[in-house]
């Protein structure tokens, strides 16, 4: 849940504990906050901006709310299916709004059931100084940077009477630290140093808000996550000691206050029955107090694990729990994705509720705050949520058909599909195009909401072969369904050629990802082509800009066509490349551009799906060696194929 920061395959390069954000920070971000990643995921790009609050007016401190206090009913939830209690909450997208504002921000939540908000943290921490504050801090000299940012310090005391108004408890996070994603727990005296600054940040927020918020003021969060990688004797030791640092120091500052944790989890860490045993040893040697909350990140919207994994870990992390019975179990399921920092139709969340409701006593998001609420022009995510908070359902479709035109040229190899369709309900989240019965593509409009109706543009491109193509279009709603499908065909007829790189060596400017490697120097031009998912050996993986330089072993003439055979869809970061320059050279050192082809960027909602990206050259050439140099706009780009054909 950092910063909404970190992507997946980045933290197996980590130690024992890692960051997620939003969840990845596994909850760390907020909603569309983001440094996304790099790891199948990766590269940080902080995004508090697009959190940007529409008030911006920040009340004083203790300043009498202009909103009338009406005490509200309490929540009784709908029994039978499982619905929220709880959403994380990032400082930085909301130190800005006034008191007034927040209550709002509150009551809108309160309203579909949420009466928890997790703070994520209260202030930041560099090294061993503080570096910025959300609350009006009394750090002595030693411990404040001498730059140290104090903009956001009436939040916590606007946040905390705007929760005691509305009758919601908040949990308390303490201090955040970005080094946390680089040190995780291997260095001590740094664990040591942070615990003693969250332990008088803690002190502080205490003696300043409990007898003033008595009812708010209800827990504290320990900031630092952890996940189920595979850890040595000493790691294990190392996070129960930081564990009881902050535990034991809480329990002496208010012992009747509930400390949270929120770690995630990842199918590329230990396997579910490890992931039991890891926590089992850390539990034996933490010292946790009667009603802690171990709050698990599912990690679905991060993209560390696929919602078929997700019960046999909740199932062997709920047996360890089980063994600290000071413990109650709660469920984190992240209501993101990560890959495109996009809001999850409610049936894939519906179903994380599902899945981890045999095990948990509680449901709370990372989260709503940032991706569900009419706040963050989230209204209709929203109030799809709303639907089924009240009746437990998710509906049927309403979505008309989309009027379609569509055209192509190069005897059916490139396709142009443009079209509108209505939004008469405003239901209508965005728009998918299908081919041959897979998502080829996908156009969001919920940033966009309300409109009567919403036009689109989709450009495809067919493979070398001759054959058939079956489009389909339809609109999506924020429940995931599928509306009414406007479907066509579309003959194509490419040149039929020789693969003239198959078998043949190739070099790279520089290699790919560790954890996806180029096994043996032939994986792409080995002919064996990757399944749907980045965990496929056939697939190397590149973060930045690959460059392929293919040796065809002699000069061959009439070179007509290049196709890169590519993963894209956005989950976990990965996306299929949006652009691809062509270079011929007859001695491999003086290279002529031959072409330079863009395509539009894929914004697949988070589902792994194949993509064969085909340049027609303009004319034949002739060559030795072809130079490739692929770019995307986004993050991951995974090959499996280089095929260059000549007649």
């Amino acid at each position: 849940m950092k910063k909404h920061i970190i992507p997946i395959f980045l933290s197996i390069l980590m130690p024992f504990s890692m960051i997620l954000g939003a969840c990845s920070g596994s909850n760390e971000s907020s909603g569309t906050v983001s440094e996304s990643e790099s790891t199948a995921e990766s590269k940080e790009e902080s995004a508090n901006e697009s959190f940007a609050p529409s008030d911006s007016s920040s009340e004083s401190p203790n300043e009498e709310s202009t909103i009338p206090i009406k005490p509200n009913e309490p929540i009784v939830r709908p029994e039978g299916y499982p619905t929220l209690c709880g959403s994380f909450m990032q400082p930085s997208a909301f130190k800005d709004y006034s008191k007034d504002k927040l209550v709002s921000h509150l009551q809108t939540m309160y309203d579909v059931g949420i009466d928890v908000l997790v703070l994520q943290w209260s202030f930041e921490t560099q090294g061993s100084t503080v570096i910025s504050t959300f609350y009006e801090s009394s750090f002595d000299s030693s411990d404040r940077s001498l730059a140290i940012d104090e903009s956001g310090k009436n939040f916590l005391d606007n946040l905390l009477s705007a929760a005691e108004q509305v009758g919601v408890k908040v949990f308390v996070g303490l201090n955040e630290n970005a080094e946390w994603w680089v040190k995780g727990v291997d260095d001590k005296n740094w664990l040591a140093k942070q615990a003693e600054l969250g332990i008088k940040g803690a002190s502080q927020i205490y003696e300043k808000y409990k007898e003033k918020y008595p009812n708010a003021l209800h827990g504290w969060y320990f900031v630092f996550e952890f996940y189920n990688m595979q850890a040595t004797p000493a790691q294990l030791k190392h996070a129960s000691y930081l564990l009881n640092l902050y535990r034991d120091g809480l329990y002496q500052i208010s012992p009747e206050m509930p400390m949270m944790l929120s770690p995630f989890i990842s199918s590329i860490g230990a396997a579910p029955a490890e992931t039991g045993r890891l926590w089992k040893s850390i539990f034996a040697n933490t010292n946790f107090r009667k009603g802690d909350i171990f709050c698990c990140q599912d990690s679905v919207g991060a993209g560390h694990i696929t919602i078929d994994r997700l019960d046999d870990y909740y199932k062997a992390i709920k047996d360890a729990i089980d063994t600290k019975e000071e413990l109650t179990f709660w469920a984190n399921n992240e209501n993101f994705t990560q890959s495109t920092w996009t809001t999850a139709p409610l049936d894939r969340f519906v179903e994380q509720l599902e899945i981890s409701d045999k095990y948990v006593e509680a449901h709370i998001t990372f989260a709503y705050s940032h991706y569900q609420h009419p706040d963050m022009n989230k209204t209709g995510y929203h109030l799809a949520y709303k639907h089924y908070y009240e009746n437990g359902s998710i509906p049927e479709s309403t979505l008309s058909a989309p009027t379609v035109e569509y055209s192509s040229k190069n005897d059916g190899v490139e396709v142009a599909i443009s079209g509108s369709i209505s939004n008469s309900d405003n239901t209508l989240m965005g728009v998918n195009l299908y081919k041959d019965g897979e998502l080829c593509d996908f156009l969001d409009f919920s940033g966009n909401y309300g409109k009567e109706s919403y036009k689109f543009l989709f450009n495809d491109t067919n493979a070398t072969g001759s054959g058939t193509v079956k489009y389909s279009v339809c609109g999506v709603d924020y429940y995931g369904n599928d509306g009414e499908a406007y479907e066509f065909s579309v003959d194509y007829k490419a040149k039929n050629g020789r693969n003239i790189a198959l078998g043949k060596s190739y070099t790279l400017t520089f290699p790919p990802e560790a954890n996806y490697p180029d096994e043996n120097g032939i994986t792409l031009t080995d002919g064996k082509l990757g399944q749907a998912t980045y965990s496929d050996t056939a697939w190397a993986g590149f973060l930045g800009k690959p460059e392929i330089i293919v040796d065809l072993g002699s000069k061959q003439d009439n070179i007509y066509a290049i196709e890169l055979s590519t993963l894209g869809g956005g989950s976990a970061g990965v996306f299929a490349p949006t652009g691809i320059s062509v270079y011929a050279s007859d001695d491999g050192k003086n290279f002529t551009n031959i072409s330079n082809h863009s395509f539009d960027a894929d914004a697949g909602p988070d589902l792994q799906k194949l993509f064969t990206r085909s340049i027609l050259l303009d004319g034949s050439i002739s060559a030795r060696y072809i130079k490739l140099v692929v770019t995307t706009n986004q993050s991951w780009i995974f090959i499996d194929e280089v095929n260059i054909y000549a007649e």
